[in-house]
């Protein structure tokens, strides 16, 4: 049986997080508990036995969004710390290499945030940075920076903050948890492109971005703060002329095959990773259900894949080794899913 969190912005009281089951003999999803929150759970992550969530604000005044802590203890989630922010939105979320502090993306005003941790409670906010500049995108989503995820670079150097509206990867130094960018290593992305999160190859070597609004992964060599850019790959096939973004992307554990979801296109697409030089080669893309916004894999042999406007997730096997990725008819109902994370035992 493997534990599983889904974020939902569904309407009214169904929003929330809901706790799922899913098993793997029987290959059957069931819902355990809806965990009903005040605003959207945007983005979730786990790490020693709790899960963190950014929040959206859901209301019409400035009241709400900020972060949250949980323990996950069995199947339950049991609120553990909260930070409200009056009315700022969080998008996306990481922890420091020594999780004494939290780091977010704030999308709608532009900035990337900390706050200090203790013991995984949130305790206070230390600071935001608010990005600048913006790009060519005609359906106005780059009017103005918009911050969409960050992370740590493999190194535990620096914060990267993925920054959408100014197409741009923010590169900050996060000394007692204070942020001060380094412009010297800030990475400009091709204008147009709407980059939205991005990771890196399990041996530091390589980052892997999807782009929001061209429908592209830019594959970068990483070394010491710098980047350089290798290959830019489509996400949606040439004959494709509909409207469609690219979404969540994530490595398998060997870091030999890369996914990409398509919202638009509803697909997963399936890359092979070259080993040698970090570049992706094309295997095939799966159709699923209507916007795919985020997905997450189980013991590398399924995918969990939320389709935010059908209000399902739908179960993939996935045969690494013969380079088999195959959609199923098993599905559970959640309203309005977004992000998905698979529970881990506590390290």
């Amino acid at each position: 049986m493997s534990i599983f969190y889904v974020s939902s912005y569904g309407k009214g009281n169904q929003k929330g997080i809901y706790i799922c089951d899913f098993n793997e003999e029987t290959k059957q999803l069931s819902l355990i508990e809806h965990v009903q929150t005040k605003d959207f759970p945007s983005y979730m992550i786990q790490s020693n036995g709790k899960l963190y969530v950014a929040l959206k604000n859901a209301s019409r005044f400035n009241d709400g969004g900020g972060v949250a802590s949980y323990l996950m203890e069995g199947t339950a989630l049991v609120p553990y710390s909260s930070f409200q922010s009056q009315g700022r939105s969080y998008t996306h979320l990481c922890l420091s290499p020594h999780e004494d502090y939290l780091f977010t993306a704030n999308y709608h005003v532009g900035s990337t945030a900390s706050f200090t941790l203790k013991e995984g409670k949130i305790i206070n906010k230390i600071g935001a940075v608010h990005h600048h500049g913006l790009g060519p995108d005609l359906l106005k989503r780059q009017t103005g920076p918009h911050a969409h995820c960050v992370g740590i670079t493999p190194d535990q150097k620096y914060l990267y903050s993925v920054d959408l509206g100014a197409d741009k990867i923010v590169m900050y130094e996060f000394d007692n948890g204070v942020l001060k960018e380094r412009e010297d290593l800030s990475q400009a992305v091709l204008p147009g492109s709407g980059p939205r999160h991005m990771i890196f190859s399990k041996d530091g070597r390589y980052c892997y971005l999807s782009n929001e609004i061209a429908n592209s992964v830019m594959v970068y060599s990483y070394q010491e703060g710098h980047y350089t850019l290798i290959q830019v790959i489509h996400c949606v096939p040439r004959h494709f002329h509909g409207f469609s973004s690219a979404s969540a992307i994530k490595l398998s554990p060997s870091g030999k095959h890369l996914f990409v979801s398509n919202r638009g296109h509803d697909s997963i697409v399936l890359y092979r990773v070259n080993q040698n030089n970090g570049k992706l080669s094309l295997l095939y893309m799966v159709h699923t259900a209507k916007s795919p916004r985020d997905f997450t894999l189980v013991d590398n042999r399924y995918l969990l894949v939320g389709g935010q406007d059908d209000n399902v997730i739908e179960l993939l096997t996935f045969d690494e080794e013969n380079e088999e990725l195959v959609k199923t008819e098993n599905t559970l109902s959640i309203p309005s899913p977004v992000c998905l994370v698979v529970k881990e035992e506590k390290s």
